[in-house]
């Protein structure tokens, strides 16, 4: 059998075997109803599914890569990480660092002039 009239056959029997399955009934019974040889119902139902295996296998067995493909070469640089005192990174980049001794403040243009003054009088009690 050619490819052509087996793919013809395939859908055939793909539309049979589907109309069969989705009306409920008893196979035997949908076969006698339609004129279909059981022989034949169960033969092609068996070479659908070892078809839809194969093409499935093969389809999971290519390879990634072409086996003729140029190898590429991979560089790897490394990147050194500076130490932060705090355990969480966070993506707050002030505006204004203001820094005494060990204490620092960072203060976003987008703070409050309540959230300022509050820490304005910290810095006078803390003597910054």
């Amino acid at each position: 059998m050619d490819k052509i009239t087996h793919k013809v056959r395939c859908e055939q029997w793909t539309n049979i075997i589907k109309e069969c399955l989705a009306s409920g009934m008893p196979k035997m019974t949908w076969f006698r109803e339609h004129g279909i040889s059981d022989k034949s119902f169960f033969y092609w139902q068996r070479i659908l599914r070892e078809e839809a295996y194969l093409s499935t296998l093969e389809n999971t067995l290519t390879p990634a890569v072409k086996e003729n493909s140029v190898p590429t070469t991979t560089d790897f640089v490394e990147i050194k990480m500076t130490d932060h005192t705090s355990s969480s990174a966070s993506p707050f980049k002030p505006d204004v660092v203001i820094r005494r001794g060990s204490v620092s403040i960072e203060i976003s243009n987008t703070a409050t002039e309540e959230l300022l003054n509050k820490v304005g009088g910290a810095s006078t009690c803390c003597r910054i």
